[in-house]
């Protein structure tokens, strides 16, 4: 999993995020990410899965896109302790909901290839209440020549188009308020 280059934020910002190690996978096939067919009834041939866990190759993508804001990333595997007298960064977490790519290669040499990725992200305090909540969606599609490049071109489109929605909220106000309030509880009254 990667995605092409993120669209420049207008400013960074500094704040700190703990990121869960892995998301929390959602889906009911969640052995494979898509699949290959043939013939025109484009019968299954085989399943397409990831190099290493999809769960953290999600995260890691997100923290890539996070750090590009600025947001100094901590990744966690272990829940926060709220033991100290600072303020605990708040915890990302991440629920995989869906990521399924499929190609159809009777047209072959092109072989068309599409899916999405559907994830949601919460940002909790170190007492566990949720402050902020929404699901995102990519979507990608390729006409790669012979499919040597179809589904590294189709996940990379879809995952440029969600994680750029991700650092599009992570940017906005309302978003940012959440953040701060955090980290000067002060503020709130």
């Amino acid at each position: 999993m990667s995605h092409e280059a993120l669209t420049a934020p207008p400013q960074q910002f500094t704040n700190k995020l703990t990121v869960e190690k892995s998301a929390v996978d959602l889906r009911e096939e969640n052995d494979r990410i898509g699949r290959t067919t043939f013939t025109v009834f484009a019968i299954s041939t085989g399943s397409v899965t990831t190099t290493s866990p999809v769960e953290e190759q999600i995260v890691d993508q997100i923290i890539d896109a996070l750090s590009l804001l600025g947001y100094q990333i901590n990744k966690n595997t272990s829940s926060l302790e709220s033991t100290s007298t600072t303020v605990q960064p708040l915890l990302l977490k991440v629920a995989l909901n869906e990521i399924w790519f499929k190609n159809y290669n009777w047209v072959f040499p092109i072989v068309p290839t599409w899916g999405d990725i559907k994830i949601t992200l919460f940002l909790e305090n170190s007492s566990g209440k949720k402050l902020f909540e929404k699901s995102y969606e990519g979507g990608g599609n390729s006409l790669c020549l012979s499919g040597h490049c179809a589904f590294d071109s189709a996940t990379k489109e879809a995952m440029t188009e969600l994680l750029n929605k991700i650092n599009t909220d992570f940017s906005s106000q309302d978003v940012r308020d959440v953040i701060i309030l955090n980290d000067k509880p002060e503020l709130i009254q």
